[in-house]
């Protein structure tokens, strides 16, 4: 099956109530390598350990952060490919049967649950649904990646991938790490592929979405030679920028 050659990491903080749901929707899809890797949660996460023991919990004292989350599954897992997802069930396990075959039958070594690709959907809400296609714009025009959705966590790595990754010593964390991923692989010639995904919103729990980290990912996109070379010249690209002032000043309440 299909389903035995992938393992599920998914990174935690304070997600217990949105945990229980998803790992039973997971178990319903009959995965049978799951990792919760869990960043120090204070709200009974580790509880679930004794409710599930069919997943795997690495319980990390403090708060080291998403992409070290994700690398420290990838190190722990030994399948062929390794499934990224959210904690807080905006990804549906529903749609990882159909990314792990466009990665078999491809041979990607990333493939991208995109909700901006056809057929991809976003139920976010207008602030955080402008941030992300912000934030893609600004992506395309700084770096020489062919990809709809580059802040998109749900994804799948082959374990050549995983390898590769498990060796960069200096990723960048949190939001900003995922297109410092996506950049990585794709200078050094990974293949990378989208698969269409309905992206769903919160209904329970606190985004982990900060400011900072926003801020973060426009300097580390900025930084980048090629998008400076457009400032002066892109009406479209003053007209992203305004408008992501428009969201740290007046409408992101972080």
């Amino acid at each position: 099956m299909i389903y035995d050659r992938a393992s599920i990491i998914i990174p935690s903080l304070n997600e217990r109530n949105n945990l229980i749901r998803l790992i039973k929707k997971l178990n319903h899809e009959s995965f049978k390598s799951i990792y919760v890797i869990d960043d120090g949660s204070t709200d009974g996460t580790a509880s679930l350990k004794e409710q599930f023991p069919n997943v795997h919990f690495l319980f990390r004292q403090n708060k080291m952060g998403l992409i070290s989350a994700e690398i420290d599954g990838m190190r722990l897992s030994n399948s062929d490919y390794v499934v990224i997802m959210d904690a807080d069930l905006s990804h549906k396990p529903e749609d990882i049967k159909g990314m792990i075959e466009l990665a078999v039958n491809t041979s990607s070594d990333l493939v991208i649950g995109s909700r901006y690709t056809e057929n991809g959907i976003s139920n976010d809400e207008f602030i955080r649904k402008g941030i992300s296609r912000v934030a893609n714009l600004l992506f395309h025009f700084s770096f020489d990646v062919n990809i709809s959705d580059c802040t998109s966590g749900f994804r799948i790595y082959s374990r050549k991938a995983c390898d590769f990754l498990s060796t960069q010593v200096d990723l960048e964390n949190s939001y900003v790490g995922q297109v410092d991923i996506l950049n990585r692989l794709n200078r050094n010639g990974f293949k990378i592929s989208e698969y269409p995904v309905e992206f769903v919103k919160r209904t329970e729990g606190k985004s982990k979405l900060k400011m900072k980290e926003i801020v973060n990912f426009f300097l580390f996109v900025i930084y980048n030679k090629k998008l400076l070379n457009y400032i002066t010249g892109s009406i479209s690209l003053i007209i992203s920028l305004i408008f992501i002032l428009y969201i740290f000043i007046i409408l992101y309440p972080y």
